[in-house]
């Protein structure tokens, strides 16, 4: 029978928000794009500025000053200091980004995505003056010259306090190991073996979601449904600030958990103490999810996409490789799976007009040379190359794989979400709703032992509105069927055959009005017809927005009840497309939006549902008001444990969604929950964090009464009394 908790909060007014996706918005591309300038517009010409010789950078600022208070300071504060409608465009953060950048770049971005919808009021000379004011009060005083459309030199060398601390370099960020120490002082330690992975021990969460399988479940049954409300806080470790979702590691009684800026730190299970820490670089307090472990390294993807190895026992450098040239925007937003002593990992930022695309990558665990690639993009004359309305190669975008993959060792296959073409709407793309765009918005199963492409499914071809079906593959068996499980931002839970990838089912898991029908036999999904036709700068509504439905959020499978349960978000959009020029160097992503409540939903954002594996039959829900940001994990002590942005940790039962046990964390509880066993005691550990794109701002604006401190990161282990 299905079981329904719902939360509601009387009063709550539901209403529109309004935020502005592009480099400068606080809501980045969930691909996890580092890209500076990731919109290009036909150039303005010089011409079109009304310039005299008596106009100059400071007259330019004043007027700007006044555009800037009529139309810009709703949203990012009068002083440039950043609301919760638009974030900051000043300060030291602002310039860090943008310094080394040129006013033409940031003119051309800023044209291409403020404001919101756009504003045919506001000229050609309009924008320039408004870099000027944004310039002049970020610093920018050696500048006599009026800017022009084609302005070129770097924003922070005419900056003299730049300059100045430049010529007066801070020390730099550490580099290696800033903490020595060895595990061995610790435990004895035993090299994690490609058997071990295959069949973890039920104390250790070795890998991201505990098993090749992507089950997120953990055999231990110490603390169970009778006993979980007493669970009490045994140690808690402070993590380094940043954006952060992490996914901890425990082998052997040892945590190995990744903090932002690809710093790594092992720490002791029982008591949560220091043994080292490791400085990989670059120290930008940017956020990568999760590690990997095999035989005697951990293995990590850097954000500026490199993958390095260091030693399990002291966080000494084994060694490192390059995945994708990071100065061409490319980038890791989580970390690799270890199929057969290979390093699998992902790609992200492939939305720009490059020659290269993205790829799922292969290397050898011993000394990380590169074994094979397969790229998610099908170029002309390839297999799928004709599903790109013919565009040329270097127009071809997307198909990120920023969320680690799974594997069946028996099958020899790796199965990984893709990303979205880019930019993401047809109509900017240059294509129509027809122009599925192999192999993005797909599963594809990878050969582990070549890298070829053994079958793929397309969940939602031609993707309109940045809802993307990236996310974890969770495997399957149920009786002789071996299944793979997926659920993407249209929140629709999809069944596939793992060996063939036929269609077998699907779940329509929150309420989604982009599809006007999906085929029962087939899983061919039919949009709108205004999203199929929608034009630029013309506002298309749907639900869900691009927090999901689902989102990076893993969801578990719980063996003994057959039960997926996945943590799930509620929320709606309207999209605009924006016009991009077929230019090298250009792409990106290119719309408008404006949030809102998902109807239906008494005004609660977050969900927790549960579906039986077989039928996909929705057993229980439990809904509230507040969003929820760590995947969900399961035990055989029939627990589910998740966390939300109004730094709640829950122990819900696995058959009925009922909350058994909770407690409030120093901040919004955000990452991957685990589970591990040291002494024959089990633990629960979660981290609090901050930061994020889509899933983290869209409720921040909706749900403006739920407040949390902005700093916070760490890391809490429960466990229950001796």
């Amino acid at each position: 029978m299905k079981q329904n908790h719902s939360y509601e909060k009387p009063g709550i007014q539901k209403f529109a928000a309004i935020l502005i996706l592009g480099t400068l918005s606080a809501c980045g591309a969930d691909s996890s794009s580092t890209t500076a300038i990731e919109v290009a517009t036909a150039p303005l010409s010089s011409r079109s500025l009304e310039t005299t010789s008596a106009l100059t950078f400071e007259t330019q600022a004043n007027v700007g000053a006044q555009t800037y208070a009529m139309n810009c300071a709703v949203c990012h504060g009068a002083s440039l200091e950043g609301t919760t409608l638009g974030p900051l465009l000043s300060g030291n953060a602002f310039v860090r980004r943008l310094g080394e950048q040129t006013p033409a770049l940031l003119l051309g971005n800023i044209r291409a995505n403020m404001p919101p919808g756009g504003n045919e009021d506001l000229t050609d000379v309009d924008y320039v003056n408004l870099v000027a004011h944004i310039l002049s009060q970020n610093g920018v005083d050696s500048v006599i010259t009026a800017l022009t459309p084609e302005t070129d030199f770097e924003i922070a060398e005419n900056i003299s306090e730049v300059v100045a601390r430049r010529q007066r370099p801070e020390p730099p960020a550490p580099e290696g190991l800033t903490v020595k120490g060895n595990t061995e002082d610790f435990v004895p330690f035993v090299p994690l073996t490609d058997t071990m992975l295959r069949d973890p021990s039920p104390d250790d969460w070795p890998m991201h979601r505990r098993n090749y399988y992507a089950h997120s479940y953990s055999p231990l049954e110490q603390i169970n449904k009778d006993n979980v409300g007493n669970l009490t806080l045994e140690w808690v470790w402070n993590m380094h600030e940043g954006d952060s979702e992490p996914a901890p590691l425990v082998y052997n009684g040892i945590v190995y958990l990744i903090n932002p800026g690809n710093v790594i730190q092992a720490l002791d299970g029982k008591t949560g103490e220091l043994i080292w820490e490791h400085w990989t670089g670059p120290a930008n307090r940017q956020d990568m999810r999760n590690i990997a472990m095999y035989e005697d390294k951990i293995i990590q993807a850097t954000t500026d996409a490199r993958l390095v190895a260091l030693d399990a026992r002291t966080g000494e450098q084994v060694w490192e490789n390059v995945i994708a040239d990071n100065s061409k925007g490319f980038s890791n937003s989580s970390g690799p799976i270890v199929a057969d002593g290979k390093v699998i990992v992902g790609l992200a930022g492939c939305a720009r007009y490059i020659p290269e695309d993205c790829y799922i990558s292969a290397y050898n665990a011993d000394d990380g040379e590169l074994l094979w690639q397969f790229e998610t993009i099908a170029e002309m004359g390839e297999p799928g190359g004709d599903t790109w309305g013919g565009l040329d190669n270097i127009f071809r975008a997307g198909g990120e794989t920023w969320i680690t993959g799974s594997y069946d060792p028996d099958l020899k296959l790796t199965y990984w979400g893709t990303a979205q073409q880019k930019p993401w709407v047809p109509v900017s793309r240059h294509m129509t709703i027809d122009d599925v765009g192999l192999y993005t918005n797909s599963t594809v199963a990878v050969s582990t032992d070549s890298g070829e492409l053994d079958w793929y499914f397309q969940h939602v071809p031609a993707e309109a509105l940045d809802l993307d079906e990236v996310f974890e593959r969770v495997l399957i068996n149920r009786g002789d069927d071996k299944l793979v499980y997926s659920i993407g931002k249209y929140g629709i839970l999809w069944k596939n055959d793992r060996v063939s990838g036929k269609f077998r089912g699907f779940k329509e898991t929150v309420f989604q009005n982009a599809f006007t029908h999906i085929d029962p036999e087939t899983g061919e999904v039919t949009y709108r017809e205004d999203i199929q036709n929608a034009q630029l700068n013309e506002w298309t509504s749907a639900c869900p927005s691009s927090t999901g439905g689902k989102d990076w959020h893993s969801m578990t499978y719980h063996p003994p009840s057959g039960l997926i349960i996945a943590p799930l978000s509620q929320t709606c959009l309207e999209n605009a497309a924006r016009e991009v020029a077929l230019v090298q160097g250009g792409g990106g992503l290119a719309a408008s939006r404006k949030f809102f409540e998902m109807p239906g939903t008494n005004g609660n954002l977050g969900k927790v549902g549960a579906y039986h594996a077989d039928t996909l039959e929705e057993v229980w829900s439990h809904q509230q008001r507040a969003s929820l940001h760590t995947g969900t994990i399961s035990t055989a002590g029939g627990l589910v444990f998740v966390g939300d942005l109004d730094r709640r940790f829950k122990a819900l039962d696995v058959n009925t969604g009922e909350i058994l046990w909770e407690t409030r964390l120093g901040t919004s509880v955000q990452g991957h929950p685990v589970s591990f066993a040291i002494g024959g005691k089990q633990y629960i550990a979660v981290t609090s964090a901050l930061g994020g794109t889509s899933p983290r701002v869209v409720p921040g604006v909706i749900a403006t009464e739920i407040t949390y401190p902005r700093w916070g990161n760490a890391i809490y282990v429960f466990s229950l009394p001796d």
